[in-house]
């Protein structure tokens, strides 16, 4: 990987580079040390720091990744935060901090939520304010056993 600097204000394809910010633009994929991206959008990242304000990821890989004002579908790192962001699933080793924003799934060693909404939280620790959880571990615990013998019912139905 090239320690040089690159910033992008259109389209680009594949970008690999020591350090990227996408300004107003878009990229398939990048490899770098550190990303920002600023009102702009990409598929795949995978970096050291990843820094988005205003914009989108689809796969995120990362020590770090920071997210305001802005969307991740997947964010796999060993630290996530998201201010007034949306995500489907934040996947955290170390600790997961959302604060105003929403998310599907999150997973992390330590949680810390404040004024967000999330679906299903499974972490040792959890720390929360103000927080609307749809399924926590026991929650979706039970969900899962009653799915798993509703299905298992059926099938034995149907076999007859």
């Amino acid at each position: 990987m090239a320690d040089r600097e690159q910033e992008q204000r259109s389209e680009a394809g594949d970008v690999v580079a020591g350090v990227v910010a996408l300004r107003q633009a878009g990229a398939r994929s990048i490899q770098a040390r550190e990303v920002s991206i600023r009102q702009g959008g990409a598929g795949k990242v995978e970096a050291q720091e990843i820094d988005i304000t205003q914009g989108g990821i689809g796969l995120a890989r990362a020590h770090e990744v920071e997210v305001t004002a802005g969307g991740i579908v997947v964010a796999l790192a060993e630290e996530a935060e998201l201010e007034a962001s949306k995500a489907v699933a934040v996947l955290a080793r170390g600790e997961a901090e959302l604060e105003q924003s929403a998310a599907g799934v999150v997973a992390a060693g330590s949680a810390k939520i404040a004024d967000s909404a999330v679906g299903v939280v499974v972490a040792r620790q959890v720390e929360g304010q103000n927080v609307r959880v749809l399924f926590g571990l026991r929650e979706a615990l039970a969900f899962g056993a009653v799915a798993g013998a509703v299905f298992w019912a059926l099938g034995r139905w149907r076999g007859r």
